[in-house]
């Protein structure tokens, strides 16, 4: 797919790609083939050994200058009891997979991601979670996956957002032209309307990166069961309260009982 300036500029707008190393504890580092190259993918196990299969498997994607060496056990400690492993992905071009770093290569990524998990779980149910750009590659998996549950942080539907943010400074014809280089299968707002899975939403409600107007559209038109935490004073990186991390722990427990209803919480 022919890489245009004004799809590079959308990219160089959104994407903050890193590739230094970074130590990762805990982790056990997996190559995946992804297209012409290969996708970095690290692995952690909460709960009994590798040699045990897992209750319940996670397939994390990072916001737009995360990486998977940094992703913690979450949300498996917040279902004590379970074995879970968690998968976190480096998008191309961040970390250690091969490629540049693009919008228009999360559908590819993401399906790869998908791909090699489903080899591996034997039928076990696969958690979503996304922080920010994460939850559009979440919601494009979610569209078309039996996907178990989704856990979303402060999602975009990234044509909105950047009509929001830079619409008025480009008199709205420079954003509309940048808006229309996101591919289609990337419509956050048109996946979550296919999606059935239950989610749990973590919204900032003074988010400036992506507006809490822009992450309603997403929640409005979400179509599986959904508990939503809306953060009042949150912007978009703001650590939970405590009373917000109860809040969200209780939220939590609903998603399993959601998930798997026959199996009690200790």
């Amino acid at each position: 797919m022919r890489r245009t300036f004004l799809s590079w500029l959308t990219d160089r707008l959104i994407l903050c790609p890193t590739r230094q190393p970074i130590e990762a504890t805990d982790k056990t580092r997996r190559w995946v083939p992804c297209g012409d190259g290969r996708l970095e993918i690290w692995t952690q196990r909460v709960g009994d050994g590798p040699s045990v299969t897992a209750d319940l498997y996670v397939l994390k994607f990072p916001g737009t200058a995360g990486r998977a060496e940094r992703s913690t056990a979450h949300p498996a400690d917040a279902w004590p009891g379970m074995r879970v492993e968690l998968w976190s992905v480096n998008p191309p071009g961040y970390g250690g997979s091969s490629g540049t770093a693009s919008l228009r290569q999360i559908a590819t990524f993401a399906d790869a991601a998908w791909e090699e998990l489903q080899r591996e779980t034997a039928g076990r149910p696969v958690v979503l979670t996304g922080s920010s750009l994460g939850c559009v590659a979440a919601l494009y998996l979610a569209a078309s996956r039996p996907v178990a549950g989704l856990i979303l942080r402060n999602p975009p539907p990234l044509r909105e957002v950047i009509l929001a943010r830079f619409g008025r400074r480009t008199l709205y014809v420079g954003a509309r032209l940048i808006a229309r280089q996101l591919p289609p299968e990337l419509d956050a707002i048109r996946n979550a309307a296919a999606a059935r899975a239950p989610a749990v939403f973590l919204s900032a409600q003074r988010d400036r990166v992506v507006p809490v107007a822009c992450q309603q559209r997403i929640l409005d038109a979400y179509q599986g069961p959904q508990r939503a935490l809306r953060l009042a004073e949150a912007d978009h990186h703001t650590p939970l309260t405590d009373v917000e991390a109860e809040q969200y722990r209780e939220t939590l427990v609903w998603l399993r009982q959601q998930m798997m209803p026959q199996r009690e919480m200790p």
